[in-house]
């Protein structure tokens, strides 16, 4: 079962379907130092709902910007070419699985909150850091993209794997590597490497659970673990105290915790509480986003 498995999922990977062409001319276009905000208003344009959505985020409380956008050559002039190359990437990779809901309602609502949490918390470490807060917080909506790859390939099989396991990462990857010799960071990494993902977020979502491994820089793979953690004690249903998670983050990531204080990301008791604090506040502001980009 074991190779079977793994031979399907990347079958299934390998055969995805290019991402549309507005958001392939998009990437280019925002990679490209030589386009202006004209080219990138004209891939823009075409597509209603990239427009529709670029507006809502940008007149929402998570940019808080000062005045009312109207207009997408505003919203090219005060988001920017990256902040719209993300946007569209986040709305681009939840209508690639958009189908999978229907028969996987539960799952899937658990799935997109907790990964939606992981992108504010991640936003919130990288404003900390040399790391786009946009980008830290698409690494962390799509850090678990792999799942959802797998979920499509072996389906309810899968799903039972996902209910057994989480809310703890490490308890799934284990089963998933025992059942299928290939875990959700590794699918994730070919899935987005086969979209043309900018290199930062394909290593962030490829590297989120060994960050010590990631070939280039570890700072936002080693974010976007951290954000993993603080999301899953925000969506526990149990209270954790501060102490508690402490002691989990001595006790599971000894390796990486030497690294993330190399990165400036110290771990002690004091910054996990602030950013707790920090994350519940932005959660409760900003939880219109979720709904805009998956619309």
């Amino acid at each position: 079962m074991t190779s079977n498995s793994s031979r399907t999922i990347i079958a299934q990977v390998d055969s995805f379907p290019a991402l549309p062409a507005t958001v392939s001319r998009i990437m280019d276009i925002t990679a490209d130092p030589e386009s202006s905000a004209q080219d990138l208003m004209n891939a823009i344009l075409p597509d209603q709902s990239i427009c529709v959505t670029l507006l809502k985020i940008a007149n929402s409380a998570f940019f808080g910007l000062p005045r009312q956008v109207s207009s997408i050559d505003k919203a090219v002039m005060v988001l920017g070419f990256d902040e719209i190359r993300n946007i569209v990437l986040g709305k681009a990779v939840f209508n690639s699985f958009h189908d999978l809901y229907r028969n996987n309602k539960q799952v899937i609502d658990h799935f997109w909150y907790h990964s939606f949490i992981c992108g504010l918390a991640a936003k919130l470490l990288s404003e900390e850091h040399t790391v786009s807060p946009s980008e830290g917080f698409i690494a962390g909506l799509i850090h678990d993209i792999g799942k959802l790859a797998m979920l499509m390939s072996l389906n309810s099989d899968y799903a039972h794997v996902l209910e057994e396991t989480e809310p703890l990462e490490f308890r799934t990857l284990l089963k998933e590597q025992e059942l299928y010799a290939i875990s959700h960071d590794d699918v994730g990494y070919r899935l987005l490497k086969r979209w043309l993902f900018p290199i930062e977020l394909v290593n962030a979502i490829g590297y989120h659970h060994r960050p010590q491994e990631c070939p280039d820089s570890k700072l936002l793979p080693s974010i976007i673990q951290i954000a993993d953690m603080l999301s899953i004690f925000h969506c526990s249903e149990d209270a954790v105290s501060m102490q508690e998670i402490t002691r989990i983050v001595d006790d599971f990531f000894p390796e990486t915790r030497a690294l993330w204080r190399e990165c400036g990301l110290e771990c002690n008791e004091e910054n996990l509480q602030r950013w707790s604090e920090e994350l519940t506040i932005s959660a409760q502001r900003d939880n219109g986003i979720l709904s805009i980009i998956s619309s």
